[in-house]
């Protein structure tokens, strides 16, 4: 599902829906009005790079959580 053209999306983190390999990208600016979205990412190089894109051709990245560690084991006494 893309994502909607307004400012509470700056700071989150996109990527291009019909990209396979789409870097993630952060979103740095919103044109509402014309329904576009400013965003920078790191190349393979570890360029910074930078690009604007129709918001219809976004999605959110979905954040991955990070593993939980199993309870510890408590002894009775």
């Amino acid at each position: 599902m893309s994502v909607r053209a307004t400012d509470s999306l700056i700071g989150d983190l996109v990527k291009v829906t019909d990209l396979p390999n789409s870097p993630l990208m952060v979103v740095k600016s919103v044109n509402a009005g014309e329904k576009l979205v400013t965003t920078a990412w790191f190349s393979t190089q570890q360029e910074s790079q930078e690009g604007t894109f129709p918001a219809s051709a976004l999605d959110r990245a979905e954040a991955k959580a990070a593993p939980k560690a199993a309870p510890k084991a408590t002894k009775k006494k």
